[in-house]
């Protein structure tokens, strides 16, 4: 009996099956995590190109002219991020970024979420704004962040805003394309056995839409984050983008390039705890 049969017969009740053992669960579990970990090729590659930048950048300081205020040697970065990360030096900042940078994702996933389903179901809503949303999409953030910092102050609301506004177009273009794109054949199929819209949706159209929402989630997180700096760069008490400030005011350059690493790191870990988590979502779905 199919599941759509399931739903729709009222004597009926179905069940999960039943959990596999441990050796099966840690199979699994392997599986999982040999996705995530990189071949051996793929680890020499990497390995390779990280070299081949460190002692291109090693070169360049040794062997030019270039001041030490343009580009100061990896052990002068190196030296400036472990005082700054594992000295907690920066460790409010980092807190205060990544705050900005969970809330606005969460606020712009649940409007874009949400927009995308009505817009999905509602042809006339989707012709009217979808052209002004696409409008919008194109501001540039960084210009529209000094005017919600002389609206709103110099606290946590611009920076949110700021994120949530990156995050909200690649789930908000997923979920009008997941709740559009459904086989009419199956729409038919559903609608043959007299399934009511409540079961189409959750039966059919959600499922599928959630294969299109869930692969955006790790882009929209570092579009968040991108956002949460952006708007502290345009003015903020704290935060990494306030140290870029503040150290490019002093002249600190070994800093600065210590934070952009750092930026560069946390983005690769959102990005790959998200792709972790929703592939998790995918195989409970």
């Amino acid at each position: 009996m199919s599941q759509i049969e399931l739903e729709l017969a009222p004597d009926t009740v179905s069940r999960r099956p039943a959990e596999g053992n441990t050796v099966k669960r840690r199979r699994r579990l392997g599986k999982r995590f040999g996705k995530v970990f990189p071949s051996s090729a793929s680890l020499t590659v990497f390995v390779a190109a990280l070299a081949l930048v460190l002692g291109t950048w090693f070169l360049l300081v040794r062997f030019s002219h270039v001041s030490r205020l343009i580009l100061p040697t990896p052990g002068e970065v190196a030296q400036a991020f472990g005082h700054g990360v594992f000295r907690g030096e920066w460790l409010v900042d980092i807190a205060t970024t990544l705050e900005e940078t969970v809330i606005g994702f969460r606020v712009g996933g649940l409007f874009a979420v949400t927009i995308g389903a009505l817009l999905a179901y509602l042809a006339a809503l989707r012709g009217g704004l979808y052209p002004l949303i696409l409008a919008f999409q194109t501001f540039p953030k960084i210009a529209v962040a000094p005017l919600l910092l002389a609206w709103l102050g110099y606290g946590l609301a611009p920076k949110v805003i700021i994120a949530a506004m990156l995050a909200f177009f690649p789930v908000f273009s997923n979920t009008l394309a997941g709740f559009l794109a459904v086989d009419a054949a199956l729409v038919d199929l559903f609608r043959s056995m007299r399934a009511s819209a409540w079961q189409e949706l959750r039966l059919l159209r959600a499922p599928n839409a959630m294969a299109f929402i869930l692969p955006s989630f790790d882009v929209a997180l570092v579009l968040a984050l991108l956002g949460a700096i952006a708007a502290e760069l345009a003015g903020a008490s704290a935060g990494l983008g306030n140290v870029i400030q503040q150290r490019t005011f002093l002249g600190d350059t070994p800093a600065v390039y210590a934070v952009l690493l750092l930026l560069a790191l946390l983005g690769l870990a959102m990005k790959g705890l998200m792709g972790l988590l929703t592939t998790r979502l995918r195989r409970r779905a």
